[in-house]
C-alpha cells in the first residue's frame, strides 16, 4: 500500500516551508553559517529536530523549531529549503503543492521581508523547472508580530500576485491572538482580491472559524478540527462547501486531538464536509503526504477511494485559475486511472 500511495498523484495545500527542513540540510546550513548545533551526527540530530511518533504536546512540538530556526534568517537558506521541499514533493508524486511561510519570521537587519520572499520565489521557480511540479506560495500574516508586518505581508502578496504568490494566511498562536483582531488587515486583502485561508479551529474553538469566514473572508480553513462545537456553523460550512485543510498527524502531535481514532476528519468527510489531507510541518513531524494517506487508511479507517476523492477536493480547492485547476485535475485522474488499472479488486 505504501508504494502504491507513493506512486499516486497527490495534492498538498497546507505545508509550512519552515517546518519542512531535512535534517541533513540543517547540518549543512549550520556549517555554512558557523552555527552551533547540539550534534552534527544526522541520526542524533534528528532526535532534536523531529518529534517522535509518541509526541502528544504542543510545547514538545514547538521545541523542535528552536534548534534550527535561526538558520532560516538567510536568503540562500530560504531559497534552498523551498527548492528541496519541491524536490521531496516530486519523490512522492505530489503534482500540486501550496507552500506557506511568514516572511516576517525570516527577516532581520539587512534582510527585509521582500528579500526573503524573492529568495523563496527563486527556489520555487528552480524547483518547478527541475521537477515539473506546480507550486503556489502563501504568505502568512503572523499573530504576535507587529501590525506593520501584517500590512507589509498583504502588500507583498498583492505585489507578487500572479508572480508566484497565490494567497495569504493568518498563522501563529490562535488561542492568544483571535482572528477577529485581524479584521482590518484582511479587509485590505479582500480589497486586493487575494485568496484567503486562515488557521482556525485548531488551538481555539469554533468561534475562531466563524470569525475567519465572516470577518476575514476566508475561502478555506486551516485545520478546522473544532468545527463540530457549533452545529449551526457546521451546517453553514458544509452547505457552502468551504474546504478544511486537515493535518491528522500534526493534530495528534500537538494534542489538538488525543489520537488518530479520535480525529473528526472521518466524521466530517462522511457527513459531506469538504475535507482535504495535508502535511503541515512535514520535517518536524518526520512524515510526508504518503504517510498521511497511510495513516488515514490504517489508523482512521478510510478506504483508498476516500483518499482519492479527498485528493480531488484538494485540487478543486486550490488557489489556481480554473484552466490550470482543470489541467491538473485531468492529470490526476488520468494518472490515477492508469496506476490503478486492473487493481480495483485488491482494495
Amino acid at each position: 500500500m505504501r508504494e502504491l500511495i507513493k506512486r499516486l498523484p497527490k495534492v498538498d495545500l497546507h505545508c509550512h516551508i519552515d517546518g519542512a527542513l531535512r535534517t541533513r540540510t540543517i547540518i549543512e546550513l549550520a556549517q555554512l553559517q558557523n552555527y552551533k548545533l547540539p550534534t552534527y551526527d544526522e541520526e542524533e540530530l534528528k532526535k532534536y529536530v523531529t518529534v517522535s511518533k509518541s509526541c502528544r504536546s504542543l510545547s514538545e512540538f514547538l521545541e523542535k523549531f528552536e534548534i534550527f530556526y535561526p538558520l532560516l534568517k538567510d536568503r540562500e537558506a530560504m531559497k534552498r529549503v523551498t527548492y528541496e521541499l519541491i524536490e521531496d514533493a516530486k519523490k512522492e508524486n505530489i503534482v500540486y503543492l501550496e507552500a506557506r511561510f511568514a516572511p516576517v519570521l525570516q527577516s532581520k537587519e539587512g534582510l527585509n521581508m521582500e528579500d526573503v520572499l524573492k529568495a523563496v520565489l527563486e527556489g520555487k521557480k528552480l524547483g518547478e523547472e527541475n521537477f515539473g511540479i506546480k507550486c503556489g506560495i502563501i504568505l502568512c500574516v503572523y499573530r504576535g508580530q507587529p501590525p506593520e508586518s501584517w500590512y507589509e505581508t498583504v502588500e507583498l502578496a498583492k505585489k507578487y500576485k500572479d508572480k508566484g504568490v497565490c494567497g495569504v494566511d493568518l498563522a501563529g498562536d490562535e488561542s492568544r491572538y483571535p482572528a477577529k483582531d485581524f479584521k482590518e488587515v484582511f479587509e485590505l486583502a479582500q480589497k486586493y482580491n487575494l485568496n484567503i485561508t486562515v488557521h482556525a479551529g485548531e488551538a481555539a474553538g469554533a468561534e475562531s472559524i466563524r470569525w475567519a469566514i465572516d470577518l476575514l473572508g476566508a475561502k478555506r480553513i486551516g485545520h478546522g478540527v473544532r468545527l463540530k462545537e457549533d452545529r449551526f456553523l457546521y451546517e453553514r460550512v458544509k452547505n457552502a462547501k468551504i474546504p478544511l485543510e486537515m493535518c491528522p498527524t500534526s493534530n495528534v502531535h500537538t494534542e489538538v486531538v488525543p489520537s488518530y481514532k479520535k480525529h473528526p476528519i472521518k466524521e466530517y468527510y462522511y457527513d459531506g464536509i469538504r475535507v482535504t489531507v495535508n502535511t503541515d510541518d512535514r520535517g518536524v513531524s518526520d512524515i510526508d503526504l504518503s504517510y498521511e494517506w497511510e495513516v488515514c487508511i490504517d489508523e482512521i479507517g478510510f478506504k483508498l477511494e476516500d483518499l482519492l476523492d479527498m485528493n480531488i477536493n484538494s485540487i478543486e480547492a486550490a488557489f489556481l485559475d480554473e484552466s490550470e485547476k482543470n489541467r491538473i485535475k485531468e492529470l490526476i485522474q488520468n494518472q490515477t486511472s492508469e496506476i490503478l488499472k486492473g487493481r480495483k479488486n485488491d482494495f
